[in-house]
């Protein structure tokens, strides 16, 4: 009877999380196995539009056509360079020019396209370099880590793993690590034909992925707001969903420049 209560207790409270976890498991999955280079980037697309919307809210900065052009126009580029990231860089340059020349926009006006904009891109990025594996590999690790940390934190979980975000602890972290770095050494040995080095990547895509779910945080109390949105019921916002996955293709991206084999392709 105990053990039953103890799984209620761990379930019953987010079961509407669950749900929509399934969900979106599943439209992900479809995805993934109709492997279509345009609908992953019609979908990413979508992704970033909603991500950057609701980092006008996180930012405090007014809604305004501006950016949703530049977002449009510089994920257009994206699926037509090789150089994915420069488009970002562009649009950053660009902001950076009209705000010295005129002066009627502020400063933060390209944080949007710092982040998210520029970690979408590295997803992007991850995709046209390795394809569906690639992505795989990702999501793997990233959803192993945050599961791990979950639950670990939910049944070990007793010392604050920062200010930050006081339900998160440290025992969570360390499982979730465990769990993202024992399953992504598998996914990753694909990719990099060797287990310790798959080892070694995972840990810091890992690693990673915790961090950009720590930032997503911060952002997020900076704001006084409990989620980014409201889109995923249970999950919150798109952000909310993914912040772990745009640091974690960051890291990827990092860690695989330092891989001989991939270390004389060019990331941006």
């Amino acid at each position: 009877m105990k053990n039953a209560d103890g799984i209620k207790k761990l379930f019953g409270a987010d079961q509407q999380r669950y749900i929509t976890g399934a969900v979106l498991i599943a439209v992900l999955v479809g995805i993934l196995v109709i492997n279509s280079k345009l609908l992953i980037w019609f979908v990413l697309g979508v992704l970033l539009l909603l991500s950057i919307k609701e980092s006008l809210t996180l930012y405090t900065l007014e809604s305004a056509p501006h950016y949703y052009i530049w977002a449009t126009l510089l994920w257009v580029g994206a699926y037509f360079t090789k150089a994915p990231l420069y488009c970002g860089l562009i649009a950053i340059m660009i902001y950076a020019s009209y705000i010295a020349y005129n002066k009627k926009l502020p400063l933060k006006v390209m944080l949007p396209f710092l982040y998210p904009a520029l970690p979408f891109l590295c997803i992007w990025s991850v995709y046209e370099l390795l394809g569906r594996s690639g992505i795989i590999c990702l999501i793997a690790v990233v959803v192993c880590t945050d599961t791990g940390a979950y639950f670990g934190g939910k049944l070990f979980g007793k010392i604050p793993f920062s200010p930050t975000s006081p339900k998160k602890t440290i025992e969570g972290v360390v499982v979730g690590l465990a769990c993202g770095t024992a399953i992504g050494a598998i996914f990753y040995t694909g990719i990099t034909h060797s287990f310790p080095l798959a080892a070694v990547v995972a840990f810091f895509v890992a690693l990673a992925s915790v961090f950009g779910d720590l930032f997503e945080s911060y952002l997020k109390r900076e704001a006084n707001l409990k989620d980014s949105g409201t889109i995923f019921p249970g999950h919150g916002g798109v952000l909310d969903r993914l912040d772990a996955l745009l640091f974690a293709a960051i890291a990827m991206l990092f860690i695989l420049s330092l891989v001989p084999l991939y270390s004389e392709i060019n990331f941006l």
